[in-house]
């Protein structure tokens, strides 16, 4: 019940700024079987979102008249409503569709209070690896980060590998040929590498491009 308060008081917020009818990955869809109008919302997207749906028609008798508040996992399709047409009625109607991406926030300690991120669960399995020196000052700190929001991650110390520091240098050039290959730590992300990362807030940057 909370939850959906806090869903409906954000969607709210996000009706005042803007009609959300145009989604890139979510969408509305109606299957027409006669009389019978049949609602889905399709996510193409790997990960969840929320959904704020309204109807307002004079032309159908509906299943119910409330707003629609339901999460659509990645990569799915959902019956959200069924609308059977009255008899001598057009079979108008308008919507609204408002779009929240599901997430939770990235456990920081105390002393990392001032950073804002989240990241989806779904999405929580990708491939990443961080490449580190032992003077890096960042590095433990992103470690941290990483190990207690349990996203797995393989380490690569540069000062004691130098098999993986060329095959690194040799693998960024190829995908950024005209970037300066001078900061530590690097994280690579599935197929993204990330090499500007020079504070705590850029690593938690970086990490919201890779898994978004």
């Amino acid at each position: 019940m909370i939850r959906n308060l806090t869903l409906l008081f954000i969607t709210l917020l996000s009706l005042t700024a803007f009609g959300q009818n145009e989604h890139k990955h979510v969408k509305l869809q109606e299957e027409i079987k006669g009389k019978r109008y049949e609602i889905y919302i399709e996510n193409t997207d790997s990960i969840s979102y929320d959904i704020f749906l309204k109807v307002d028609t004079n032309d159908f008798r509906r299943s119910s008249e409330r707003p629609i508040l339901q999460t659509i996992k990645g990569n799915s399709r959902v019956r959200v409503l069924t609308m059977v047409k009255l008899n001598g009625k057009e079979g108008k109607y308008t919507y609204i569709l408002v779009v929240n991406e599901v997430s939770y926030a990235l456990e920081i300690d105390k002393d990392f209070e001032i950073i804002d991120f989240k990241l989806d669960k779904e999405i929580n399995n990708k491939a990443v690896i961080l490449y580190t020196q032992d003077d890096c000052t960042i590095c433990p700190d992103a470690k941290h980060i990483l190990t207690k929001n349990k996203i797995s991650y393989t380490e690569y110390n540069l000062d004691k590998d130098t098999t993986n520091y060329n095959k690194i240098i040799k693998e960024f050039k190829a995908i950024k040929p005209k970037s300066d290959f001078n900061k530590i730590p690097i994280m690579k992300i599935d197929d993204k590498l990330y090499n500007d990362i020079d504070s705590l807030e850029s690593f938690i940057q970086a990490l919201r491009d890779g898994f978004n």
